[in-house]
């Protein structure tokens, strides 16, 4: 089951726009002015639609990842997978230092990603504009669209877990 939540988020176009004309109404605000009606009357033009966000009922660590694979049979402990597993994980990160791509079949690829300040030009980038190296994930072929699989073996299924959230919420702050 994959629990999800609802969230409202803006679709226009001119979203920048009306992000800029909130700010200005905000300022004028806090300034004890009367915001500008173009302002207003930009806001008002916000069209918002009802999305999905995913939420999460457990995090798996290795050691509870490791103690599920042997409860698919395998012959291995769950001390040995789960040495199998951190061993993946300096490895895997070994390489990826190394600038190497991982790919791990239907697990998916591993590579590195760069982010950067932009420099000028070519010639004004240096190794001192890169800010961030993160790891990318591809996804292989059994990861690529778990609809699709959901939709030809109904193995997956959809709870809307917004008023739960609210309900338990409320019952927190009434205690």
């Amino acid at each position: 089951m994959i629990n999800y939540s609802i969230v409202m988020r803006s679709v226009n176009a001119n979203l920048l726009e009306i992000n800029q004309a909130k700010s200005r109404i905000n300022q004028a605000k806090q300034e004890g002015k009367n915001p500008d009606q173009k302002d207003l009357d930009i806001v008002k033009t916000e069209k918002q639609n009802a999305f999905a966000i995913s939420q999460y009922t457990d995090v798996m660590t290795i050691e509870k990842f490791a103690k599920h694979i042997t409860s698919h049979g395998s012959v291995y402990s769950r001390a040995d997978i789960s040495a199998i597993l951190y061993m993946a994980v300096d490895c895997m990160r070994e390489m990826l230092l190394e600038g190497k791509k991982i790919r791990l079949g239907d697990l998916g690829d591993f590579s590195v990603l760069l982010g950067s300040q932009g420099a000028e030009s070519a010639d004004k980038f240096t190794a001192q504009n890169i800010n961030q190296v993160k790891v990318q994930w591809e996804p292989g072929k059994e990861f690529k669209n778990l609809l699709d699989d959901a939709d030809t073996s109904n193995k997956l299924a959809f709870e809307n877990v917004s008023e739960k959230k609210k309900l338990k919420f409320k019952s927190n702050n009434n205690v």
